[in-house]
């Protein structure tokens, strides 16, 4: 059964942690605005400002991040101008395979000028273990590609959604009579600079229900910048499922797990980001 941990960030700068973080379950995180109070700001007849929290899980090292404020608009139709923000749960799910979370805030605002403030426990961060199951690790993950340098600085994951879908066409009216199981990614990296011959791509794998690999591929991402914003791009299909339609069945393995590694070849060098990132899938069943 899933199990919701809660870790609460109170004013006086203490923390406390309700039920253990378990691997598979879900970790709230409940953060007092006063921390980080100073980057709210009224601009043009507007508070303007936010506060992220970024969870590291190790040992893959990949970031989930997430606002831990709301906005409070004035009342009308359309809703008016935001004129307070408050504080919002933020829940993320916690990877089957994490041994410890690492976790720290930003609170900021950009307007002609700038403010940044941090919450890092002066740079050692927040860390706390991840109990419960016991680690899973498939037997074949995406391996590290020999060569190339990790440095985030020059191509990250900007954002990355990893969905399973029925894709059968519904009908106007009643129920879909098939399926057509897929799963889709739809990512946007991130790269400092870029140049005539460079290419981005990642290495792929999607494991089953038990993490046997079912699926390995490499896949080319098209380059999708426009003017300063220098970043490549992938939105589609990655694994095809199982297929049903009246009289037909295509049977094929469940995809649960989908892992993948980010690579940026410019000027005769291979950068990545060193994080092994993770996307976890539910049964072809609830789809």
């Amino acid at each position: 059964m899933a199990t919701t941990a809660v870790l609460q960030f109170f004013p006086d700068w203490v923390h406390a942690q309700q039920g253990q973080i378990e691997r598979g379950g879900t970790l709230r995180i409940d953060y007092a605005m006063a921390r980080l109070s100073r980057c709210f700001t009224t601009w043009r007849g507007a508070e303007i400002g936010d506060i992220t929290a970024f969870i590291r899980f190790h040992p893959r090292g990949e970031i989930v991040q997430g606002s831990v404020v709301e906005e409070q608009r004035a009342p009308g139709n359309p809703p008016g101008a935001v004129v307070a923000h408050t504080p919002a749960p933020l829940e993320v799910a916690v990877p089957d395979d994490a041994t410890n979370v690492e976790m720290w805030f930003h609170g900021y605002h950009q307007t002609s000028d700038r403010c940044d403030a941090w919450d890092s426990r002066f740079g050692d961060n927040y860390w706390f273990e991840a109990g419960g199951p016991p680690p899973r690790l498939p037997a074949q993950p995406v391996v590290y590609r020999a060569g190339a340098q990790p440095r985030p600085d020059v191509t990250s994951v900007r954002s990355a959604t990893i969905a399973k879908v029925n894709a059968f066409p519904r009908p106007a009216d009643g129920p879909s009579i098939g399926k057509d199981i897929e799963v889709h990614l739809d990512l946007v990296a991130w790269v400092s600079h870029t140049a005539w011959g460079a290419n981005a791509w990642i290495d792929f794998h999607v494991f089953d229900g038990h993490d046997v690999l079912i699926h390995a591929e490499t896949l080319t991402l098209a380059y999708t910048g426009w003017g300063p914003n220098q970043q490549y791009g992938f939105a589609g299909k990655i694994y095809q499922g199982s297929t049903a339609t009246p009289g037909s069945v295509s049977p094929r393995p469940d995809a649960r797990k989908v892992q993948y590694r980010l690579y940026y070849e410019i000027d005769g060098q291979v950068f990545t980001d060193g994080i092994l990132h993770q996307a976890e899938l539910p049964e072809d069943a609830l789809i």
